[in-house]
């Protein structure tokens, strides 16, 4: 995993939770109060409605000035609801940008940290290259001289061998020769 693949998926791993924490705001409080007002209002419309001694019409009356006290609660709720919740993604919008800011920053850094490291490396394989390329030049002239070499010790054994090989023969017809001589000596005395 290269420098910039790590810093990148730190990155999405903050905006990752950075979202779950707005949705979390979100949805927590707003459902939180949005079901705690809806019971608030079911229990005061049915207590109203069960424990009021009163007449159809009052009865009426009271029911739809209690269902325009809830309607109107559920309003101011979900409006400050809606607030809140724009208030939270500004705030997590900025603690964000100002978290990832460096990271951004990091990753330009680890860019050209990148960047750099790729343009030495190909300036060393070029030297290398061209001392790769030097040597084999001067290990071809090496191999040249011990062929030469070579050759020219393979012509000396061969110029040493056929001289050797006369003075063998020399050799082997003086002793060819001694031996007829001490045969014969041997057949004379054996007489």
């Amino acid at each position: 995993m290269s420098i910039a693949d790590y810093i990148e998926s730190k990155a999405q791993r903050k905006q990752r939770e950075i979202k779950y924490e707005i949705w979390k705001v979100k949805n927590h409080d707003s459902r939180m109060r949005a079901q705690g007002a809806l019971v608030g209002a079911l229990a005061g419309v049915a207590a109203g409605l069960f424990l009021a001694p009163k007449s159809g019409k009052d009865l009426r009356k009271d029911i739809k000035d209690s269902v325009d006290s809830t309607v109107n609660q559920v309003k101011d709720t979900t409006n400050d609801l809606i607030e809140n919740a724009k208030d939270s993604y500004v705030d997590f919008k900025d603690r964000a940008y100002t978290e990832l800011q460096p990271i951004e920053e990091g990753f330009e850094e680890g860019k050209k940290v990148v960047r750099d490291t790729v343009e030495k490396t190909k300036g060393n394989i070029k030297d290398n290259a061209k001392d790769v390329k030097d040597e084999a030049q001067k290990l071809k002239e090496d191999a040249k001289d011990v062929k030469d070499a070579a050759k020219d010790g393979a012509k000396d054994a061969a110029k040493d061998v056929r001289e050797g090989k006369e003075e063998v023969k020399d050799v082997a017809k003086d002793t060819k020769k001694k031996a007829g001589e001490v045969k014969r000596a041997e057949d004379r005395k054996n007489k």
